[in-house]
């Protein structure tokens, strides 16, 4: 049975605590941890929007399952048109060196993009 991609969901019970936050630099906080970057794979992410705030949930695609959420990163409207145009570029890049990506219809529909990643107006 093939595996399905879906885009990751929070549940509505799981919104952002910034008391668990890492910050970096905070001594307190991270005693007897260390400060090294974490390191996952991630293959299914949501992103929760509002007027000052982005939130980019990333996860990892499990077989029959729902994802299970990877990290939880907060940033702000600026810093996510910054990450959306710097990704642009480096998708770009590696097609102009490798060659086009494809994704399956499926992921457009999921995102409600039309195929060339804008979004799907209704009207």
């Amino acid at each position: 049975m093939p595996v399905v991609q879906r885009p990751y969901v929070p549940p509505e019970d799981q919104t952002p605590n910034e008391e668990t936050y890492a910050r970096p630099g905070d001594t307190q906080a991270n005693e007897g941890s260390s400060l090294d970057p974490i390191t996952f794979y991630a293959d299914s992410m949501h992103i929760f929007s509002s007027l000052y705030s982005a939130v980019l949930f990333f996860g990892e695609q499990m077989e029959e399952r729902e994802p299970i959420l990877r990290a939880r990163i907060k940033v702000s409207p600026q810093m996510l048109k910054a990450i959306a145009l710097l990704t642009a570029k480096h998708v770009r890049e590696y097609e102009d060196a490798v060659g086009p990506i494809t994704l399956p219809e499926q992921v457009y529909s999921a995102w409600e993009l039309d195929t060339d990643g804008s979004h799907n107006h209704a009207g």
